[in-house]
């Protein structure tokens, strides 16, 4: 496998195409050595700042290949592969690949290799210019940044930027020993001391002092970068001016001095263009707002609290077996990711999961299960064809065979694996059935981790009212749900909260109605009057994986099972069987004809089910309930199958050789039932149950030198 990291691709270029690469990257090399020619290019190509002046460099039609290959992450890509992720023409995506190879952009499999006759090259971006350029089209995409908080400023930059920062103004900071939001707070604070900035504007160097003061100047307002940049004297010189690149160099290296101290930050405009600004906090300290501490959460006084029972901790296990026992018996519909399900299917299953609606299950409840289902490989895509006109997403789900091995793990063990599930996933899948908010450009990984975080303080002896919660962290992490990203919202901002800051809180909300409450970490309900309120709720108790002693269930005349203790392979044996009635105060089933009648279709016997229940069991079965479960089985009418094969050998002879063969293979053969002296061969099951008998018996006849070859009979044809 080619390796695509940049340190990689450089070290296989030749020194000309190191020449020419810090020439369009405006890089001086130092002296005559290799290897710092090429650590001296991967800090450059690896830094924001050059990135942004390079993006502006590029074309129309390279910046279009950059951009969606980093967007994408895709394979190496032949020109004609290139042409059709970018829509442009083949000829137009030729030139600017060349191009971009050339500046060191894209990089080609097996480097300097021939390639083989026919081969066709195959191009592709490096790992580390796929997230640098990533970087640039979040700043663009994010838009005018110039009005926003110094927090929200801080918390768009990466730890060891913050943590450079933090230590121009004054801070000790062992790396990646002090949590962000400490380090945030407390590089607030000594901005907000105006002998502080002072002290830190002077110790810039004369250019980025020069920078500093054409675009302190201007503030509050933003000031063009090239504009900033000619009032300083760094203007960036013509390609062909004498020592253009030690210019340039000159002019980034002020530029990454003020960003580096907070002191100046960059942003696009609407229109792409680049500009530089200083923060309100920097310009006027000591009158930032943006320290005083947020009001105080208010709990919810005691005659308000809510009368709920105690939160049940493996819901999405349970739930998930419940999904896909009803996928094994009666299939599923067609499920098209982030649309809402078949209504009909929803109520037929709603009154049998933990995490039941009123009528049907809560907004994306169904569409999450799924979800972690086919994450942790208990559920998977039918072989089937779909509809005519389906979407390309769409499928049409099926228990996979590894629910076998997922039964026998506890439920605690389930729920760790759901979690970890829902955490690792990219796609905002408790959330994306909503029609009250679209948001793009997320970091839903970092999101759930950090609103982890942010609760975890929190007192599980009280209650606060969610919208309330959600506000509130939305102000003290300004960047929760990733440094840039787009919303769009049917909901007005609510009280003093900015367009972002309420965009952030209903977020949140969903989240502490949806996953949150869903996986048990928050326990939720309605105050009337009052809206939704949530409390955290206290860990479980670790089980430690010893079998219980004693039965499991009680049994009634009826067929009625009350679950003493529940486990998954407990509750997936029963509901094979018996129908859930109910589970709350106690889990229980039923036993119906209509339930047996389903376990014999799947192949169980009435053995097999009176075992269970005998074993699992308080006392001797009910003989009123054997009584029923005879006369059910008898009344479904099962006609049992079995396989047979009609040997018919050329050569008579051989049929009492064919007679011990088979015999001996474990299969039986029957007496003579057809006039033409044929073999009559009833077909023993085979020990693998995925394999097939009738390909055993024809291994078992090549093994011996007979050809066995299978009789196709000849269509009939109507008389005319």
């Amino acid at each position: 496998m080619i390796a695509k990291n940049l340190l990689g691709r450089l070290n296989a270029r030749s020194p000309d195409d190191l020449q020419r690469i810090a020439a369009f990257w405006l890089v001086p090399l130092p002296e005559n050595d290799r290897g710092r020619h090429v650590g001296a290019l991967y800090r450059a190509m690896t830094d924001i700042r050059h990135a942004r002046s390079v993006w502006e460099r590029l074309d129309s039609h390279a910046q279009t290949i950059v951009r969606d290959l980093a967007s994408t992450e895709s394979a190496a890509l032949t020109i004609d592969e290139l042409a059709a992720l970018t829509n442009l023409s083949t000829p137009v995506t030729r030139d600017a690949a060349i191009r971009l190879f050339q500046v060191g952009m894209l990089a080609r499999e097996g480097d300097h290799q021939e390639l083989p006759v026919g081969a066709l090259p195959k191009l592709f971006l490096p790992r580390e210019i796929g997230h640098i350029f990533r970087r640039v089209q979040d700043e663009i995409d994010a838009g005018d940044l110039s009005d926003s908080a110094l927090r929200v400023l801080l918390e768009t930059l990466d730890d060891p930027a913050l943590e450079e920062a933090a230590t121009i103004w004054g801070i000790r900071v062992i790396p990646k020993q002090r949590p962000r939001a400490d380090l945030i707070s407390h590089t607030v604070r000594q901005i907000s001391a105006p002998d502080r900035v002072a002290a830190v504007v002077a110790g810039r160097s004369r250019p980025a002092s020069a920078l500093w003061k054409a675009v302190a100047s201007e503030s509050p307002s933003p000031v063009l970068l090239r504009t900033a940049l000619q009032q300083a004297n760094l203007a960036p010189p013509e390609p062909a001016a004498p020592d253009h690149i030690r210019d340039a160099a000159r002019a980034e290296a002020a530029l990454a001095e003020l960003e580096d101290a907070l002191l100046v930050f960059h942003t696009y405009l609407r229109d792409g263009t680049r500009w530089l600004f200083v923060p309100q906090e920097i310009v006027n300290p000591g009158e930032a707002t943006a320290i005083l501490p947020l009001k105080p959460l208010q709990p919810l006084p005691e005659e308000q609290l809510p009368d709920v029972g105690e939160a049940e901790p493996w819901t999405l296990a349970w739930d998930l077996l419940t999904v896909v026992r009803e996928i094994s018996d009666h299939g599923a519909p067609v499920w098209i990711p982030g649309e809402p399900l078949s209504r009909p299917w929803q109520r037929r299953l709603n009154s049998r999961l933990w995490g039941a609606g009123d009528e049907i299950p809560p907004r994306g409840y169904l569409g999450f299960l799924l979800y972690l289902g086919v994450a942790v490989n208990v559920i998977g895509p039918s072989a089937g064809p779909l509809p005519t006109g389906a979407d390309k997403s769409a499928i049409r789900p099926e228990p996979n065979p590894a629910i076998r091995e997922w039964t026998r793990l506890g439920f605690d063990v389930q729920t760790a694996r759901l979690k970890e599930a829902w955490l690792e996933s990219d796609a905002w899948i408790e959330g994306r059935e909503r029609d009250d908010i679209e948001i793009w450009g997320a970091d839903w990984r970092g999101f759930r981790r950090r609103l982890l975080d942010a609760i975890a303080g929190l007192d599980p002896h009280q209650w606060l009212m969610a919208d309330d919660l959600a506000g509130r962290l939305a102000e003290q992490h300004p960047a929760i749900i990733g440094a840039t990203f787009t919303a769009a919202s049917a909901r007005a901002p609510r009280g003093e909260l900015d367009e972002r800051t309420a965009a952030i809180a209903q977020v949140i909300e969903v989240e502490l109605e949806t996953a949150m409450s869903w996986f048990g970490i928050m326990q939720r309900s309605h105050v009337v009057g009052s809206g939704d309120a949530v409390t955290p709720v206290p860990m479980p108790e670790v089980d430690d994986h010893s079998p219980p002693c004693g039965p499991s269930l009680t049994i009634g005349d009826d067929g009625d099972i009350d679950l003493l203790r529940s486990s998954p392979l407990l509750v997936w044996s029963l509901s094979a069987f018996a129908d859930a009635e109910g589970l709350r105060p106690r889990a229980t089933f039923q036993i119906r004809p209509g339930s047996v009648g389903r376990a014999l279709a799947a192949g169980f016997d009435l053995e097999q089910i009176t075992g269970f229940l005998q074993v699992q069991a308080v006392g001797s079965l009910p003989e009123t309930l054997l009584t029923n479960l005879r006369d059910w089985t008898t009344g479904y009418r099962r006609v049992r199958m079995r396989r047979a094969v009609v040997l018919n050998p050329d050569n008579e002879e051989s049929v009492a050789a064919l007679r011990t063969l088979i015999t001996a293979t474990g299969h039986q053969v029957l007496d003579r039932l057809t006039p033409d002296g044929d073999l009559f061969v009833l077909l023993a099951p085979s020990v693998d149950p995925s394999a097939n008998p009738e390909d055993d018996l024809l291994a078992a006849l090549r093994a011996e030198g007979y050809a066995g070859q299978w009789d196709t009979p000849r269509p009939r044809h109507p008389k005319t």
